[in-house]
């Protein structure tokens, strides 16, 4: 390119210089920022050591901040921008799961570097994306040590950020370690009355009671399964909430229905989720819809149903689901 030179390219993402930028034109001047810093800190520095500091810190580029990045991330944060897009990719029902799954890790390689990842509750939601990734690529074990990395923060994370830890947690348990889902829904349900964006509560309650159904749905312990019970809890999930809770519903309710008897009333229950998924974007939510249309209808439309399941599973060279319809196909068979 025009004026490159060989080692000097900009680091991709976000870098300290980039980050002391954004102080400067938030507060007017370096030395403005310096004196903000020097008097949260009660004056222990002076002005002209913080501003030295400073201009250290935009060397750094994606390195650790050290101690005056640490303070300055105490003291300001991160552009909402940033911590908006940690968010994102930490949330299991935002569209950063829909992403085809080398892509997704590629991007959270881009933004699980410092200053980004430096900061505390962006640090929660990384690692959770980080987690969903790995279980996207049936490794429970990778999982389980990014969810073990933030357990100690959870405790000032957002309420959010700690649902989608608990739900993960459960969803992991669910697979090797049944005992431990019911405790760990239970701490959910409280945090609900916790502040949160409204969006996030919908999408967390729906998944919620999606895997509280899990178990009504299956028989382990000694129990038979309760496909009413289930239902019952679907039920709760508003109608009128987002793409990905509406969705939610209308498949769950579509399993319960076919195992209560009502195969035809189940299948236009998968049709319907299978079109707020779509309306969404949600692909991987379309995908387990179209998987559901074909248990229940069979045929020539549940095979058609499953061969685009799989296609789009296939797309997003999503593991955890490719298995999951090839073992469903085989069960079928």
């Amino acid at each position: 390119m025009p004026g490159h030179e060989t080692g000097q390219a900009a680091p991709a993402g976000f870098s300290w210089e980039d980050y002391v930028a954004w102080l400067v034109a938030q507060h007017g001047s370096l030395t403005a920022v310096a004196e903000r810093l020097s008097s949260l800190r009660g004056y222990e520095d002076d002005v002209t050591s913080i501003e030295r500091a400073l201009r250290r810190l935009r060397t750094r580029g994606q390195r650790d901040g050290g101690t005056w990045g640490a303070r300055a991330l105490a003291a300001f944060g991160l552009p909402d921008a940033l911590t908006e897009r940690a968010r994102w990719m930490g949330a299991y029902h935002s569209r950063f799961t829909d992403l085809p799954l080398p892509l997704a890790q590629d991007l959270l390689r881009l933004w699980d570097r410092p200053p980004v990842n430096e900061d505390p509750t962006s640090h929660v939601f990384l690692a959770l994306a980080h987690a969903t990734c790995a279980l996207r690529g049936d490794d429970r074990e990778a999982g389980r040590t990014h969810l073990a990395r933030i357990r100690p923060l959870l405790g000032k994370a957002p309420p959010e950020a700690r649902v989608e830890a608990l739900l993960t947690e459960a969803f992991v348990a669910s697979r090797d370690d049944v005992a431990r889902v019911p405790g760990l829904l239970d701490e959910i349900a409280p945090l609900f009355e916790l502040p949160m964006p409204a969006s996030d509560r919908a999408c967390l309650f729906a998944r919620w009671i999606d895997q509280r159904a899990f178990e009504r749905n299956r028989s382990w312990g000694g129990k038979q399964p309760d496909p009413a019970a289930a239902e019952a809890l679907y039920r709760r999930i508003p109608e009128d909430g987002p793409a990905f809770a509406r969705s939610r519903r209308a498949n769950g309710l579509a399993y319960a229905r076919w195992k209560q008897g009502f195969p035809e009333e189940g299948a236009a229950l998968a049709r319907e989720a299978c079109r707020h998924a779509g309306d969404g974007g949600h692909m991987r939510m379309r995908a387990m819809a179209l998987n559901m249309l074909a248990r229940i209808v069979g045929g020539d439309e549940g095979a058609e149903a499953r061969r685009r399941a799989m296609a789009i599973a296939n797309e997003l060279e999503d593991e955890v689901l490719r298995l999951r319809f090839e073992r469903r196909a085989g069960n079928k068979g």
